[in-house]
């Protein structure tokens, strides 16, 4: 299975933080902030007391599978 290759960004300017999604197309805003709500909702970052600032987070994302998947890569 490939990975996913392209790289949407999405900054946070109120804590400071830089989301990267890796996605298997280019992701819409509405698209990139699903995303980020995801990883915040993940249970290690719900144990967190506070939000975390000053960093950068890459994570990826299955949106755009379908296509890949469809053409058989």
């Amino acid at each position: 299975m490939k990975k996913p290759d392209i790289l949407s960004t999405f900054h946070d300017e109120e804590h400071n933080m830089t989301y990267r999604v890796l996605a298997y197309r280019i992701l819409s805003e509405l698209e990139m902030i699903q995303t980020v709500k995801l990883y915040l909702a993940q249970p290690k970052m719900l144990r967190r007391k506070t939000r975390e600032r000053n960093r950068t987070v890459t994570t990826c994302s299955l949106i755009g599978s379908e296509l890949v998947f469809a053409s058989g890569l």
